[in-house]
């Protein structure tokens, strides 16, 4: 095991992949029970403790920049990526031998996701195609203040009609509080607790126009009664 004040890598040569995942400050508790869930499995790892960039949308961006280190870094092996609010309930067999360059669960249009693609879990192939989908996906962010990773991945997956992906099945993705699959990797979305930008940004907005409203309706009583 390598350790440092914000690295832990536990890896095992014999597995062809290592599951990659960041933390802030505020998913510290999180990550601390991820890294336990990685252990109990046997699962090799590396986390990483990133300052946070101040909101929640903007730390949502770090994540493909975390993962272009992370295909330099530990060149020839291949990346699991998972959100720091995650647990891993089982062995991940499945990236065992996965014939795809990238791994993602995709939405069923009628199941009320935010999202087409669910990037809580990825698997990233560490290859030439992979490394530039993911250079593609970072500059996808470019001016972005209020869009998430997953606007930005969407973004770049339209750019590489040739990628080769593979759909994830909805255990290696399970939301805690839905659906009835038993879960390999079970996400419990703590991002649920933490206030947003845009959220922050739609309820002054809505203060501003109601105080305008009001004072709209004020001026025409006093105008007209």
């Amino acid at each position: 095991m390598t350790t440092t004040t914000d690295e832990i890598l536990q890896d095992r040569p014999d597995t062809p992949f290592l599951v990659c995942a960041f933390y802030t400050d505020t998913y510290a508790a999180e990550a601390a029970q991820l890294r336990a869930s990685l252990e109990r499995t046997g699962t090799p790892y590396f986390l990483k403790r990133c300052p946070s960039r101040g909101y929640w949308e903007a730390n949502t961006r770090i994540k493909p920049e975390f993962l272009r280190d992370c295909l330099q870094r530990f060149a020839g092996r291949d990346v699991v990526y998972l959100d720091a609010d995650s647990v891993v309930r089982s062995p991940l067999r499945l990236f065992f031998d996965f014939d795809a360059d990238l791994g993602v669960f995709v939405a069923p249009g009628d199941g009320g996701f935010s999202h087409r693609y669910l990037t809580g879990t990825l698997y990233l192939r560490n290859g030439p195609p992979t490394r530039a989908f993911v250079d593609d996906w970072i500059a996808a962010q470019d001016g972005m203040l209020l869009g998430v990773d997953q606007d930005s991945f969407t973004a770049a997956i339209e750019r590489h009609p040739a990628l080769s992906i593979g759909p994830l099945p909805e255990s290696y993705v399970k939301i805690f509080d839905r659906g009835t699959e038993t879960p390999v990797v079970e996400h419990f979305q703590a991002s649920r607790r933490h206030v947003k930008l845009q959220r922050a940004i739609k309820k002054v907005r809505n203060v501003v126009i109601g105080a305008g409203l009001l004072g709209g309706l004020a001026w025409l009583a006093a105008r007209w009664f």
